[in-house]
C-alpha cells in the first residue's frame, strides 16, 4: 500500500512542477495575460543575454559629437497608455555596473559626466501613444581608450505604473575610435623575406607585390596609435606571422609613423625612409622591418587608403 501511496505522491508531484513551469512559460511567452510595464526600448542588439541588465555597445570617433537617442516604451498587451505618464530617467548607478561585472567576471567602470549630457531626465509617454525619446549627447574626446566604460540609465519613478524589473536600468558601453580607426584598401607595396641580411630568399611565394591584397583593419589603440590587423603576404592566401599586435603611432603635428609591434621588439621603420600618413588622402605610407640582424623581412611601400569605418 505505502508502494503505492508514494507512487501517487510522485506522480502529483511532477504533474505539479509540470504545470508550474508551463504557466511559467506561459507568463513569458504570451505578453497577453499579464500587464504592460514601462521600459527601456532595446537602442541596439543586446550584447550578452541574461545578464541582470543588459549591455549594448557603440563606438563613435574621437573627430564627432554624435547624439544616441534613448526610447522608453509602454510594453505589454495595451497598445497604447490609457493616460500621461510621466518617466524620471536617472543616470549613473554604480551599483548596477558592479552587478554586472560580478555576474560576467568582467571590469567595466563609470562613464564620467563630463562625458555625456541628457537632454532631458523627464519624458512623458502621452495617452494613446506608447513611447517617449530623449537623447544622449556624447564627447568620445573624453572616453578613456580602456574600452571598457559604461553609461547605467535607469527608470527611477513613473507617475503610474510598473517599472520593468529587466529592462528598467540599461548600461550604455561607449567606447572611442581615433581619426585613423577603420577598413583600408592594400593599395600597394611590397614584401622581402631574407635568409641572411643582404640576402633575399629566392623562388618564395611569399615574397612580392602587396597591392590588392585583402583589406586591413586599423583599431584604436589610443588617440594616435592603431593596430593593423590582417595584414597577409603576397597573393594575400596567409597572414604575415612574427609581428603580433603590429601598430603604427601617428604623430598628429607631422604626421609622422612610427611602426611597433607587441609581439616582435625588433619591428621597426627601415632607417633613411619616411612612412607618413596622409589626411587629406586618408592613406598611409609605411616602410618597416623586423629581425634586421638574422633573417631579416621587410615591408616597403606599403600604401593603406582608407576604405569604410569598422
Amino acid at each position: 500500500m505505502k508502494k503505492y501511496i508514494f507512487k501517487s505522491l510522485t506522480f502529483l508531484l511532477a504533474a505539479s512542477t509540470l504545470t508550474s513551469c508551463l504557466k511559467d512559460d506561459t507568463m513569458i511567452l504570451d505578453p497577453a495575460k499579464g500587464h504592460n510595464v514601462i521600459e527601456f526600448a532595446n537602442p541596439a542588439q543586446i550584447a550578452v543575454n541574461g545578464t541582470p541588465s543588459p549591455m549594448y555597445q557603440f563606438s563613435y570617433s574621437t573627430a564627432v559629437l554624435p547624439t544616441l537617442p534613448i526610447t522608453v516604451s509602454y510594453s505589454g498587451p495595451e497598445a497604447t497608455a490609457p493616460q500621461d505618464i510621466t518617466v524620471r530617467i536617472t543616470p549613473g548607478n554604480t551599483a548596477k555596473i558592479q552587478e554586472y561585472n560580478t555576474a560576467t567576471s568582467s571590469n567595466y567602470t563609470l562613464l564620467g559626466a563630463e562625458s555625456y549630457t541628457l537632454s532631458t531626465n523627464e519624458v512623458v509617454i502621452k495617452a494613446g501613444t506608447s513611447k517617449a525619446t530623449f537623447n544622449v549627447a556624447l564627447r568620445p574626446l573624453t572616453f578613456a581608450f580602456t574600452g571598457l566604460q559604461v553609461l547605467p540609465l535607469t527608470i527611477s519613478s513613473v507617475s503610474t505604473g510598473i517599472i520593468s524589473g529587466n529592462f528598467g536600468t540599461i548600461l550604455l558601453n561607449v567606447t572611442p575610435k581615433n581619426i585613423y580607426d577603420g577598413v583600408y584598401n592594400v593599395t600597394a607595396g611590397n614584401v622581402q623575406r631574407f635568409t641572411a641580411p643582404g640576402v633575399p630568399t629566392v623562388n618564395d611565394g611569399l615574397n612580392g607585390d602587396l597591392a590588392g591584397n585583402p583589406d586591413v583593419s586599423l583599431q584604436t589603440i589610443n588617440l594616435n596609435t592603431v593596430q593593423i590587423n590582417g595584414l597577409t603576404w603576397h597573393g594575400g592566401s596567409s597572414g604575415i606571422a612574427g609581428i603580433d599586435n603590429l601598430r603604427a603611432t601617428i604623430d598628429p603635428a607631422t604626421n609622422l609613423v612610427t611602426m611597433t609591434a607587441l609581439g616582435n621588439a625588433t619591428l621597426r621603420n627601415i632607417p633613411a625612409t619616411v612612412s607618413r600618413y596622409d589626411p587629406a588622402a586618408k592613406t598611409l605610407t609605411l616602410n618597416f622591418e623586423w629581425n634586421p640582424t638574422s633573417n631579416r623581412r621587410a615591408v616597403t611601400g606599403l600604401v593603406l587608403k582608407y576604405n569604410h569605418e569598422r
